[in-house]
């Protein structure tokens, strides 16, 4: 039997990992929608075009001070497979 013929195993996918864990992002700017499940906030930068997001809102919500049109908050959200932003806590500046 020569060197050739010998058998080479398949290689190995790595090992699993520990799941990833959801990523936070946060956006900040001014609330200029606010319905019973969701709010939309307005970011503007001297430099920059503004972005505006819409986040829903749902049970497991934080929301720190008065949330209202107008009104500087920042929120931490997450994105979900569908696009969707859910805001997981606003604070209102």
């Amino acid at each position: 039997m020569s060197a050739q013929d010998t058998p080479v195993p398949p290689p190995q996918a790595p090992a699993p990992g520990p799941p990833k864990a959801p990523s936070n992002d946060i956006f900040s700017g001014t609330v200029t929608e606010l319905t019973a499940d969701s709010v939309t906030v307005l970011r503007t930068a001297l430099v920059r075009e503004a972005v505006k997001r819409t986040f829903v809102l749902d049970a497991q919500t934080v929301v720190e001070g008065k949330l209202r049109v107008k009104a500087r908050v920042s929120v931490r959200y997450m994105a979900d497979d569908t696009g969707q932003f859910h805001a997981l806590h606003i604070i209102v500046r």
